[in-house]
């Protein structure tokens, strides 16, 4: 009986929307210029896709700046605890002991 139930939301739900979906109009701008073949509408939709793109952009940018940095941070830091455990290096060695 409880598979049944749990079925039978998603199942009423799906149909619900769909029994719907057909009453739903567009915005009244949208459904003039289908009617008359403007292309008004259609430059409308671009300018707000745009402005809706734009934060996720310049949000993006910054993210991957500070990830960039402080991977390049880190790496340095590694770098410079893997240098300073390294044992002194002798006055008279060879150069290929000594360190760059």
């Amino acid at each position: 009986m409880g598979r049944l139930v749990r079925l039978s939301l998603p199942v009423l739900t799906l149909a619900f929307v769909c029994l719907c979906s057909a009453c739903a109009e567009a915005c009244p701008m949208c459904s003039q210029s289908l009617a008359e073949e403007n292309a008004l509408p259609r430059a409308y939709m671009y300018s707000i896709l745009f402005m809706l793109g734009m934060p996720a952009t310049i949000f993006s940018g910054f993210g991957l700046t500070l990830f960039y940095k402080f991977r390049n941070y880190n790496a340095a830091q590694a770098a410079l605890s893997a240098e300073e455990s390294l044992p002194p290096v002798e006055a008279g060695a060879p150069p290929s002991v000594q360190r760059a």
